[in-house]
């Protein structure tokens, strides 16, 4: 009879513990021992701290030409982890010459581009869930670039109670003439 007393005994016991332990925590219930991070902290934690403009950024048509109408850019915020995250705020897009000759590389200044991203629906219309990353047609202003150049373009983001953010990316745009005439030739018929 020692045997089943101690197996009981170490049951109840067991039982015991479990109450005891459950009572003290709540299912869904988060302790607040003020060990964790502070509303600013998270904000900070979870806020772009980099930008990235990705080498998917291109000179595209955005209709079904093959006539070049902007710059399709692919654009990654980092938190600073390294990780994506979203961004509320202001970005600006200033497209120029390369210059090799030059520290900054930056020649003529092209083209500049705002985009402002404030709400939900913006959101929408600019992220892309699949890569994480915002997608922004920059459409050009004027005559199109001239072929076979090389060319920079500089990314900045702003918002609120925040550092600005910087990127740039080198590029080449070599046009495909032949293919643009053939278009031509065809819309003509």
């Amino acid at each position: 009879m020692t045997a089943p007393s101690n197996s009981r005994l170490i049951l109840l016991t067991g039982i015991g513990l479990t109450l005891v332990l459950g009572a003290s925590c709540k299912r869904g219930e988060i302790s607040d021992t003020g060990e964790g991070p502070t509303k600013e902290q998270l904000v900070e934690y979870y806020s772009p701290a980099q930008i990235q403009i990705l080498p998917f950024t291109k000179v595209r048509s955005f209709d079904d030409d093959i006539v070049p109408d902007g710059l399709a850019v692919s654009l990654r915020p980092l938190d600073g982890a390294g990780d994506p995250v979203k961004a509320y705020g202001s970005f600006l897009f200033e497209l120029y010459a390369f210059r090799p000759a030059t520290a900054t590389h930056r020649g003529e200044r092209l083209q500049s581009w705002t985009q402002t991203i404030r709400t939900p629906e913006d959101q929408r219309t600019f992220w892309e869930r699949v890569t994480s990353t915002y997608e922004f047609q920059l459409s050009w202003e004027g005559n199109p670039l001239p072929n076979n150049q090389k060319y920079l373009l500089c990314a900045s983001f702003e918002a609120a109670g925040a550092e600005r953010l910087f990127d740039e990316y080198e590029f080449e745009f070599r046009l495909n003439s032949q293919g643009i005439a053939e278009d031509a030739t065809a819309a003509a018929q």
